[in-house]
């Protein structure tokens, strides 16, 4: 698949917003790939196409999560949302024919994390964090972490700040975040501090 076919199926898929963080995510992916030694190419199709998805209203997800076969687990019922990620995957899959299964992993688990990511799972995650159109405090510090080439600590700073938001909310906090920052924390056996 070309960038352009990415491009042109992704716009379809998306309003300007959700485009410009589908560019956004593909360019930091690609500049994370480029610090720690990952496939671009994958890096760039992984990013442009991770959130193909997240237009969907909850009855197209779960409709589309019950055709594919997606494990419907009482988080997902509760927070369809979460399942623009693995209903994505399979778009992907299905509708452009790709079949690079570090790719739809990639795009399956970036907004949940997972245990046992891989270095493609840990970039999106990040890109999609730390996008140039993303404005939060600590944005540019975690872009600095991110791209300083210590993948497991910019990782573990986006997953704990993203477990304090969906806290901060009241939503429930999905297992696989979970088994993410556990498993990173075990792997780096550090905290860091923003502050």
């Amino acid at each position: 698949m070309t960038k352009t076919e990415a491009l042109n199926w992704i716009k379809d898929k998306t309003n300007d917003e959700l485009y410009s963080h589908c560019i956004g995510t593909q360019e930091m992916a690609v500049k994370l790939a480029g610090v720690f030694n990952v496939n671009e190419y994958k890096a760039m199709i992984a990013g442009l196409l991770h959130d193909c998805a997240k237009k969907l209203s909850d009855k197209e997800l779960i409709s589309y999560a019950n055709s594919f076969g997606i494990e419907l687990d009482e988080v997902r019922i509760f927070q369809p949302g979460l399942l623009h990620a693995p209903v994505g995957a399979k778009l992907v899959e299905t509708e452009l024919q790709i079949t690079d299964n570090e790719i739809l992993h990639a795009i399956e688990v970036h907004n949940t994390g997972s245990r046992g990511m891989t270095k493609l799972d840990k970039i999106l995650y990040l890109a999609d964090a730390t996008e140039h159109n993303r404005d939060y405090p600590n944005v540019e510090r975690i872009r600095d972490i991110s791209l300083a080439g210590d993948i497991d600590k910019a990782l573990l700073v986006v997953i704990e700040m993203k477990i304090r938001r969906v806290l901060d909310k009241k939503y429930l906090l999905h297992p696989m975040s979970v088994e993410a920052r556990n498993d990173v924390l075990r792997r780096c056996n550090y905290w860091v501090e923003l502050s």
